[in-house]
């Protein structure tokens, strides 16, 4: 055995290029290459030799970084290959899936940067259905289907060919964290916050099963709760399940579904199980579903890998202290030999295995061999069928490269002794692109199901010929890959033909190449040099576009940028695919936004426009700086500019929340003169912006104040005993601090540190919870607190907040002002409540018993 931390591979953010939090990691299918998502928002694909060979490492001719993809706004939760490598699936922070393909003749220099794609992998197309961070991906074992789970605690059945929606599933009542299929292609089995595994038939979508009990007492701390299913469809093994005060992995049968078996041994949450696709014989034993056995990962936050078989008592290999921080998402390659692993502390593991070591290893067509013996029927079938339209109704492509030379070089292994590094493995007769599309769909080959590390070379080769083919005949149509000869959705050009009735008829178009023009040809003023840092402003593209959330209807946003100074900027609205309204701008278009409310542009010459759903100018608000960001939510929007000012628009009143404020002072490092970034920024229902700077730390804007209020910091997170908190906005924010966060924790800072540092961290969350206007959290907040009083004897702190809360008794004649609602709830409602809390406490029974009496005399006497 044999364990490689690389330390080249990365992702970063920031000037100082630091490492960020790499959330998942996926290998492909002829285990030639790897691709990783961060905190950086980029998808990085890698090549697996100078992972796996020292000596190819060594050597310059050996590429390392093949890809950077960076087509989503947000952290990139989750990358998984298709079964047949042709696809990537990745989700996001952003809500958004995407599916990838590779471009055999795309590759080169990043545009503004040094770095260099040796392939190029293309964004084919955006699954739209989530409204929150999608967490979680899976494809089933023919492909025919993907499954995407979220923190909007859904799960969307998208079908593998055409990718479409099929299904949406509802019934899990907090965020799904991780997904899985049965292999056998009977099940679906999904994990959530709400502290359950469902099980789902995928032939009706109907629940089988919730199993809960494993998961009773687990704690909700995790990122991720990916769970996997064993190769020869027996049982799951599903993370973060408890056998009393003892973190496990909980093995859920197939026949009757029971959980009786686990995994015990980590000090702490297990966030991630992955079964090795292969299954073991012994030698002695005919191949069949009762002789075969499997090896099982679990990885968990003690930052240790344990490796297990599920016929011994004892883990096989237990790796500790692998990472500094969480892991995050694990898998094994094809061939059952390599095992990777990443984590939040930015770096990623191998651990490779000689045969030799494997002596039970089975051959792949035996695993096919033990799930036929369930003599399961799907009703759907292969994903990849031969057909005679193509498959994939492709969005969001660039076109393939009429530039680059047909002739792709694909890596390989070096063997010692040779000369050649680099092998050519694409058809040698094939040597210029081919302008006639192919007779059949180019990725209709079939499957590889098991591919091993023989089949490596041929897999790749067939990989790059049938994505050429898919190119080919996507230049000969003028669309494309797998476009084939559908009609091609365009804006149509042709004003004069368009019906002028009450709307402006226009197509919505997806499929219109997207490139960079120029930076900003207009440099606007960013104020004086007191005001503080000037912000970085996007780079011009071709086009802009917007989406509305799926939850709030299907219209699109999307402004077509003029290649000339003396061309107008198109700007056109459409609702189900119909267009309703255009307008031109004299200025190239910097950001979108929309809101079932109203949408609205940034342009380059510093102004935002804001459009009723209709199409009426509601405002054309003049700027002194160009827009960095452009935020909107319901009836609210947020202009960050780049002299680092934030105003909230309240679009249906037409006025501002609150004046001009600055946030430069929030992009300081306390210590350093180092300048922070702004790595989130969001805008909540009551128009209360947050941002989440690269300190880290997260600040919300109190325009009654007028003042930024701390959410969340480093410090708190290295020295508050309290664990994280998922139930809504506050509980995001602190995840996505301590993500960036990448210290350790305090252990003691002195005395009565832990309740020093428990308290203020209540009093933060309840503060946050209230500006935020998070009723949920602000009640699991406050109860809590009132508690943690109670027990520990903490009154004159409990006696305050029931004061507060229970407001003046007394009639005066000069009356105070008393607001008697709190996230709208009576604030006498909820001094009842915490006094419930407080009598069951160990310490707090007689303060409870005092204003038990007197609510109750307010309550019946009244005034």
């Amino acid at each position: 055995m044999r364990v490689t931390k690389p330390d080249w591979i990365e992702h970063s953010v920031g000037e100082k290029k630091g490492r960020c939090p790499i959330y998942s990691i996926s290998v492909h299918p002829d285990g030639t290459r790897i691709a990783t998502g961060g905190l950086d928002s980029k998808i990085k694909i890698w090549s697996t030799l100078p992972i796996l060979d020292e000596d190819a490492e060594k050597d310059e001719a050996n590429h390392k970084l093949l890809c950077t993809m960076a087509a989503h706004t947000g952290p990139v939760l989750t990358v998984r290959w298709a079964h047949h490598g042709r696809f990537l699936a990745s989700g996001s922070d952003d809500s958004v899936c995407m599916i990838w393909g590779i471009d055999p003749e795309g590759a080169g220099r990043l545009w503004g940067s040094e770095e260099v794609n040796h392939e190029s992998w293309k964004a084919l197309t955006r699954l739209v259905g989530h409204v929150a961070d999608v967490v979680d991906l899976a494809w089933s074992r023919d492909d025919s289907m993907l499954a995407s789970v979220g923190l909007d605690s859904k799960v969307w059945i998208w079908d593998g060919n055409t990718f479409e929606r099929l299904r949406k599933l509802d019934l899990h009542q907090g965020f799904v964290k991780g997904v899985c299929w049965d292999p056998v292609g009977n099940f679906l089995a999904t994990q959530s916050d709400d502290k359950t595994v469902k099980i789902w038939n995928t032939e009706d979508w109907s629940l089988i099963q919730t199993i809960s009990e494993p998961f009773k007492t687990s704690p909700q701390s995790t990122f991720f709760r990916r769970l996997s299913w064993s190769p020869d469809g027996a049982f799951i093994a599903a993370s973060n399940a408890m056998n009393g005060p003892v973190f496990v992995a909980a093995v859920i049968d197939r026949e009757n579904w029971n959980s009786d078996i686990s995994f015990v041994g980590h000090e702490n949450t297990i966030q991630v199980a992955a079964f090795n696709p292969r299954l073991f014989f012994r030698k002695e034993d005919t191949p069949a579903r009762a002789t075969a056995s499997c090896m099982l990962a679990l990885g968990a936050n003690d930052f240790s890998i344990s490796i297990w078989r599920n016929v011994l008592h004892k883990p096989l290999v237990v790796l500790k202290e692998v990472f500094g921080r969480d892991l995050l998402d694990m898998c094994w390659s094809n061939d059952g030999y390599n095992l990777y692993a990443c984590s939040a502390d930015g770096s990623i593991c191998a651990v490779s295995f000689d045969p030799t070591e494997f002596p039970e290893l089975g051959k792949p067509e035996l695993t096919q061999q033990i799930l036929d013996e369930y003599e399961y029927k799907p009703k759907r079938g292969l994903a990849r069928a031969v057909s005679t339209q193509p498959p994939l109704s492709v969005t969001n492509s660039f076109g393939p490269s009429s530039s680059a030379s047909a002739t792709v070089n694909v890596l390989q292994p070096r063997k010692k002794g040779s000369s050649s590094r680099r092998v050519d493995l694409s058809n040698p007769a094939s040597n210029s692109r081919s302008l006639q599309p192919p007779a059949r769909d180019p990725f209709a080959a079939p499957i590889q199901e098991f591919g091993g590390s023989i089949g490596h070379q041929a897999s790749t080769a067939q990989m790059f010929e049938d994505a050429r083919n898919a190119f080919s005949a996507a230049a000969a149509n003028g669309g494309s890959p797998t476009a084939g000869l559908k009609r091609k959705a365009v804006f149509a050009e042709d004003e004069s033909r368009a019906v002028r009735g009450r709307l402006m008829g226009t197509t919505q178009s997806d499929n219109s190449p997207i490139e960079v023009l120029r930076a900003p040809r207009v440099a606007i003023s960013a104020g004086p040099p007191s005001r503080g840092r000037t912000l970085p402003v996007p780079q011009i593209q071709s086009v802009v576009r917007a989406a509305l959330l799926p939850s709030e209807g299907t219209s699109h946003f999307q402004a077509q940028n003029a290649k000339t100074q003396d061309e107008l900027t198109k700007i056109s609205f459409s609702k189900d695919g119909q267009g309703q309204w255009v307008d031109y701008l004299p200025s190239p278009a910097l950001y979108l936004a929309i809101t079932s409310k109203m949408s609205a542009v940034a342009t380059e010459d510093g102004v935002v426009t804001i459009y009723s759903p209709a199409g009426r100018r509601l405002s054309s608000l003049k700027l002194d700086s160009l827009v960095f960001e452009l935020q909107a939510t319901r009836d609210k929007l947020c202009i960050v500019t780049s002299d680092c000012q934030i105003r909230v628009i309240d679009v249906k009143s037409g006025k501002a929340l609150f004046p001009a404020a600055s946030l430069s002072h929030l992009l300081k490092h306390p210590s350093t003169s180092v300048d922070l970034e702004i790595l989130k920024c969001q805008l909540c229902p009551n128009g209360v912006p947050i941002i989440v700077t690269s300190s880290p730390a997260a600040y919300a804007y109190d325009a009654s104040m007028p003042e930024w209020i701390t959410i969340s910091t480093s410090h708190q997170i290295s020295s508050s005993p309290l664990g994280s908190s998922s139930i809504g906005i506050v509980g995001e924010v602190e995840n996505t601090v301590k993500s960036l966060w990448k210290g350790k924790k305090r252990d003691d800072g002195g005395e009565w540190w832990t309740e020093s540092m428990t308290m203020s961290h209540y009093e933060t969350r309840i503060n946050a919870a209230v500006l935020l206007d998070s009723k949920e959290e602000y009640q699991s907040f406050v109860s809590e607190y009132i508690k943690y009083l109670g027990n520990e004897g903490f009154l004159d702190r409990t006696e305050e907040v029931l004061k507060e809360l229970i407001g003046p008794i007394y009639r005066t004649t000069n009356p105070r002002e008393w607001d008697d609602t709190i996230v709208g709830l009576n604030k006498r409602n909820v001094a009842q409540a915490l006094v419930g809390y407080l009598s069951q406490t160990k310490q707090g029974g007689e303060l409870a018993r005092e204003y038990a009496g007197l609510l109750a005399r307010l309550n019946g006497d009244g005034w």
